[in-house]
């Protein structure tokens, strides 16, 4: 019985036309050139991910050229002035150029993030390091998007 549930699945997924969101085959850019300000594990991701999308047979080369900031600001502060609430934004401000260095397009990104500060300094760097991830990881998402609607 588990067996003809499990082969009618498969027939079922494999004929639904699933097709990926991102592939990079579908993509209609080729990335050539990549320049960004900081060289850190956040902006490698960003660089990978968007290498990871460029398609080598596209018409259309492209130079990124991207700014990478992250900013901890103090929202709210106890009783004895120590910081109790933080709030994390990243900024990439992207340009997007062809082979001629001429301006494409361009766009800033900016995904922020509010916490509450731990008094573990180990589990509070810890905590910092997965949220940057998400707010990269949300980030990148919205440049692949853009990327693809580029005429």
């Amino acid at each position: 019985m588990k067996k003809i549930i499990l082969i009618f699945l498969i027939f079922l997924l494999n004929s639904c036309g699933y097709t990926p969101i991102y592939s990079s085959k579908d993509s209609n850019y080729k990335i050539i050139n990549f320049q960004k300000n900081i060289n850190n594990n956040l902006t490698n991701y960003i660089q990978n991910t968007i290498n990871a999308f460029s398609n080598d047979d596209a018409n259309k080369s492209l130079n990124i050229k991207f700014e990478f900031e992250e900013e901890v600001i103090t929202v709210l502060k106890d009783s004895k002035g120590n910081p109790s609430k933080s709030r994390l934004n990243i900024t990439v401000n992207l340009s997007v150029l062809d082979t001629n260095q001429n301006l494409i397009a361009s766009n800033v990104f900016s995904e922020n993030f509010e916490y509450n500060i731990d008094d573990n300094k180990f589990n509070l760097k810890q905590y910092e390091k997965n949220i940057k991830f998400n707010l990269v990881e949300q980030i990148t998402q919205e440049i692949l998007v853009f990327l693809a609607n580029i005429k």
